[in-house]
């Protein structure tokens, strides 16, 4: 039961599906039937059902909310609720305590439920978003007193997740802020639903319904040219030519113009994942050649840092970073190679983009090959 205001309901996203779409297409990669419910419906899914009500503060969805749970039965309420408090400065110092009390009624009306609550995004109005930022910060805390005394709640934070410039109209995300949220409530939903196996935090085989958000992009070269036919720099983009699993992969080609310092990394997935001890890289890669064994797949993260430097090593005991993928002699060409990167060293920061890497600072000429089944997961349990 998605349960809220206006942003539940997905006012602000293009399709009107909100969060809702990310989370259902996550939820259905990591294979869980999902079925959303509530009185309202919003969005063009094949399901719409939600509990969004534009414009309602903490204590009218708490005046409702006992029928909706009788008719219901939720397994799972995921709470976004307290904007409006905030915008109307409505009691809004006592906000977080009634959003506590709401909290506690859910977990006693419907014994068996688990509740995600979640941060409130920022807001333009300078005074109201000075409300937010209290807001939040008192109801960080007093779910996670809640969850220590064994309560079946987890929290949520979407600070940083969504910044002011990507309100679509000072109040509500658009599409891309949307995205963010359903993937941090997915990505909260591991050990709800995972059943102690690994969960995916991000899946993608390179499908047509999945395709990367950039093609051909690079964020940062030297020493790269294009493979052929008038090309001036690395491609990076889904082929049907070639994959390991489905019909799709991740084609990468470039030519190697200096023996001193060559590089690319292009851009591929627009992601937001936090990364803890139990995260854990995995994707497979058929080099076509002996240079395009000097790639790699990248993680770009939020605070600029990057996989490829953090000193991470696949299962093999070789660094992450391309250049050592080329030279630790584990790829084989022609044939789909296996890597996975335990990811811990990084954890307590969030992953930004995925990115394919070639380094080789010595030796030129042509490489090419194939990326498929990129993932991030949870191994948590």
């Amino acid at each position: 039961m998605p349960l809220g205001a206006s942003i539940t309901n997905g006012v602000g996203s293009s399709t009107g599906n909100g969060y809702r779409a990310e989370l259902l297409r996550r939820l259905t990669q990591a294979g869980v039937a999902v079925d959303f419910v509530g009185s309202q419906q919003s969005g063009d899914l094949p399901d719409r059902d939600n509990e969004g009500h534009s414009g309602w503060r903490i204590d009218q969805v708490a005046a409702q909310l006992d029928g909706w749970l009788a008719t219901y039965r939720p397994d799972v309420v995921l709470v976004h609720v307290g904007t409006n408090d905030m915008l109307q400065n409505h009691q809004a110092a006592t906000a977080p305590e009634r959003l506590g009390a709401l909290v506690d009624r859910i977990l006693e009306r419907s014994p068996g439920t688990t509740v995600l609550t979640s941060s409130l995004l920022p807001l333009r109005d300078a005074a109201a978003g000075a409300r937010v930022d209290a807001f939040n910060a008192a109801v960080a805390d007093l779910m996670a007193r809640k969850a220590a005394q064994g309560r079946a709640v987890r929290h949520v934070d979407l600070r940083g997740a969504v910044a002011v410039g990507d309100l679509a109209d000072g109040i509500h995300p658009g599409d891309a802020g949307f995205a963010r949220m359903g993937a941090l409530f997915h990505a909260a939903l591991g050990p709800v639903l995972g059943a102690g196996a690994p969960w995916p935090l991000v899946r993608s085989g390179l499908e047509a319904d999945d395709p990367p958000t950039w093609t051909d992009t690079v964020a940062g070269a030297s020493g790269v040219g294009g493979y052929c036919c008038g090309l001036t720099a690395m491609e990076s983009g889904r082929r049907v030519e070639l994959a390991h699993t489905g019909t799709g992969a991740l084609m990468y080609s470039g030519d190697d113009r200096s023996a001193t310092v060559s590089y690319s990394y292009n851009r591929v997935f627009d992601v937001h994942v936090p990364v803890t001890a139990a995260t854990v890289l995995r994707y497979r890669i058929l080099p076509q050649q002996a240079a395009g064994a000097s790639v790699a797949i990248d993680l770009a993260m939020t605070d600029r840092s990057s996989l490829r430097d953090s000193g991470a090593t696949d299962q093999h005991g070789v660094r992450a970073h391309p250049a050592a993928q080329g030279a630790g002699g584990h790829l084989v060409t022609g044939r789909w190679n296996l890597v996975e990167v335990p990811l811990g060293v990084l954890a307590g920061r969030t992953v930004d983009e995925i990115r394919i890497g070639y380094d080789r600072p010595g030796g030129t000429g042509l490489f090419r090959g194939y990326v498929d089944d990129i993932e991030i997961l949870d191994t948590a349990g």
